[in-house]
């Protein structure tokens, strides 16, 4: 599995950018509305769709279950249990096979996020490397 490397972490405007592209597609994924996906709904497919988008910040991201807490307004605990309740489910081959699809849809839109950023000087792509 290829992480992205972000030597230092993200700054501000792009982990906001990188979570909300993150629940976008786990919203997509699960057929709910985005919106929901980032309220404190408890539906189970919100729910679901929400332990997704964490679960793809932590993994695809390389986010600290701290910040990725911060960023879903949780505790750390919560995304933990998220991340560890989406790996449970990857046993299922099928389960696998999407969720691969949805990590590689995260990463086309960080490189395109990236490579579209107005300073595409050293600033804000500095140390930034695309595996892939």
């Amino acid at each position: 599995m290829t992480k992205i490397d972000w030597r230092g972490g993200l700054n501000k405007f792009y982990r906001r950018q990188f979570v909300e592209s993150a629940l976008n597609i786990a919203a997509t994924a699960c057929g709910v509305e985005c919106a929901d996906v980032a309220a404190l709904k408890r539906n189970a497919s919100v729910a679901f769709a929400r332990q997704l988008a964490m679960y793809l910040c932590h993994v695809v991201g390389d986010m600290s279950l701290r910040d990725v807490a911060a960023e879903f307004g949780r505790d750390r605990t919560t995304v933990s249990h998220a991340c560890h309740a989406i790996e449970d489910r990857r046993e299922c081959p099928i389960f696998d096979r999407q969720i691969d699809h949805l990590e590689r849809d995260l990463r086309r839109r960080v490189r395109a996020m990236i490579e579209q950023s107005p300073s595409a000087g050293h600033f804000e792509r500095k140390g930034v490397r695309l595996g892939g």
